[in-house]
């Protein structure tokens, strides 16, 4: 289920880390390019993947603080990939909405940059 959810950030050009269960991503900011982030964790009492904690600040503002998904263990692949596209998009409609993002002046689609400076 893991590598699903690993496969899923992949196809929307979000990284895992190497060492420890997050992703990321690099925006264009009107400042300079700024990593965006989110952790992947197991809930062993409730029998389920969590993605939370995510991370992207603009401002003094955290644009992706309270953002999350659940995995129950048994999802199917479909709904994994649903869930993951779901929440990949939210997240990246939050950062295009951030103070150093919209003052580039782009519309939200064209904001996104995959990152190629390697892992967090």
């Amino acid at each position: 289920m893991k590598d699903a959810i690993v496969a899923g950030f992949a196809l929307h050009g979000w990284r895992k880390d190497r060492l420890v269960d997050a992703f990321s991503k690099i925006f264009e900011t009107a400042v300079a390019p700024k990593q965006a982030s989110i952790w992947l964790s197991f809930d062993k009492e409730c029998d389920r993947w969590w993605l939370a904690n995510g991370d992207f600040t603009s401002a003094g503002e955290n644009v992706l603080a309270g953002t999350y998904a659940i995995f129950p263990v048994g999802m199917s692949q479909a709904s994994i990939e649903q869930t993951v596209a779901a929440l990949v998009g939210e997240m990246e409609r939050k950062i295009a909405k951030a103070y150093s993002v919209r003052l580039l002046g782009y519309s939200a689609e064209n904001v996104s940059k995959t990152s190629e400076l390697g892992d967090l």
